[in-house]
């Protein structure tokens, strides 16, 4: 955690004198800021990954492409997330998530545009600056965590994961609301994805400076990053990067894939929200206590016990596509995602100095993007091939290997 540093020590007071305590300068409530961050930009996020597919179904030229659009969020977003070790160090956590915030600001209004004018492409340009935020997003986690005592990161960084859980119950909520505000439907939707990115950016401008930004040091100061080669190597990057990549698999294979076989199988679009909406709980109304579980068990623990859950869950979704089944399913495979997302964030801060770890950070983030994008892109591929029961299946044989691996004890 970043600390000021005294101007000087404080003056010895006299015996019997009244002491004043030195003046201590106020800092603006950074947890709580991060945490209303990580509301408004999972809100937005929550939109596209509602509607999205549905949007995608409508548009695209051809089944195989409905989740394009979709896709590009995680792409661009992993494209994004690399850069912004570079960008980082140079410019500061505030910068970049400005400028990610800002992009979602015009990728709402592109979307909305692309539905008034039933364009795909226009659509797939709105989505991919969407993805600039969800990059930009993905840092609220770790500045929380370099603004925290050592032994309270893993709790700060759940507790912004838990800004989440209101994102759950508003989001898909205001995706099927909204959509109706205008005579073309979904317009109103993606506008909402253009209010929510815009609230971020007063509150991202009240985040107090760091150490690491322009503002309160001269570069030859700054810290550097934390070299990425030595980490390769450690047990908790291999770890960190094996438990962010085995949940944002299956997740993002399953979100992606639910809206599709929901309405397939004959339910509503605010039917289909629900299910996204438990699903969305499930990843974030753990958080309230995957933070301490951590911090007593450790990540390992967590970690398999999130590869449990998505077992659990995948096997629910194989048995079919009634309501019961899809919110059963994508609610336990949400709560599986989050113990592998605390865990393998738990992971990923043991591999650098407190405050150092953007290029450590980027490279993950980066990672991670990818395989889920690769998730993402294959989605509407495999739905079209093997359905949605199919697809649960193949990601059950994903989660059983990722308890296997975790189950085996690896050497540091």
């Amino acid at each position: 955690m970043t600390q000021d540093t005294p101007l000087s020590p404080p003056l010895p007071v006299p015996d019997g004198a009244g002491a004043r305590r030195p003046a201590v300068r106020r800092r603006p409530p950074d947890l709580g800021l991060l945490t209303a961050c990580q509301t408004l930009y999972q809100i937005a996020v929550s939109v596209d990954l509602t509607l999205t597919a549905i949007v995608g179904m409508r548009l695209a030229p051809t089944m195989a492409l409905a989740t394009l659009p979709l896709t590009l969020i995680t792409v661009i977003g992993a494209v994004a997330a690399a850069a912004a070790g570079v960008l980082i160090p140079r410019f500061g956590y505030r910068a970049v998530m400005l400028a990610g915030s800002g992009a979602a600001v015009i990728g709402g209004c592109a979307s909305a545009a692309a539905v008034h004018s039933r364009s795909f492409p226009l659509l797939c340009v709105g989505t991919s600056l969407v993805g600039l935020h969800k990059a930009s997003g993905a840092y609220y986690r770790y500045l929380a965590a370099d603004r925290a005592v050592p032994a309270r990161r893993g709790r700060a960084l759940a507790t912004v994961l838990a800004g989440g859980v209101v994102a759950a119950l508003a989001g898909p909520f205001l995706a099927t609301e909204s959509s109706m505000w205008f005579s073309t439907e979904f317009i109103g939707s993606y506008l909402v994805v253009s209010l929510a990115s815009a609230l971020v950016l007063p509150l991202i401008a009240l985040l107090s400076a760091t150490p690491g930004e322009p503002a309160n040091s001269p570069a030859r100061l700054r810290p550097p990053p934390a070299p990425l080669r030595p980490a390769l190597g450690t047990v908790p990057f291999r770890r960190g990067l094996a438990a962010l990549g085995y949940g944002g698999t299956v997740m993002t294979l399953l979100m992606a894939t639910g809206p599709m076989g929901s309405q397939q199988a004959g339910h509503t679009v605010a039917q289909g929200a629900m299910v996204i909406q438990w699903h969305m709980v499930g990843m974030f109304a753990p958080s309230w206590f995957t933070g301490r579980l951590s911090t007593r068990f450790g990540p390992r623990a967590v970690a398999l016990a999130g590869a449990l859950v998505l077992v659990a869950g995948t096997a629910v979704g194989a048995a079919g596509t009634a309501m019961p089944l899809l919110m059963a399913a994508l609610g336990l495979v949400g709560v599986g995602w989050n113990l592998l997302y605390v865990a393998g964030s738990g992971f990923v801060v043991q591999c650098y100095p407190q405050g150092r770890g953007s290029r450590i950070q980027s490279a993950v983030e980066g990672a991670t993007a990818c395989v889920s994008a690769a998730a993402s892109l294959s989605a509407g591929y495999l739905f079209t091939r093997i359905g949605w029961s199919g697809a649960n299946l193949a990601m059950l044989a994903l989660s059983a290997f990722a308890c296997l691996h975790f189950l085996r004890r690896t050497r540091a």
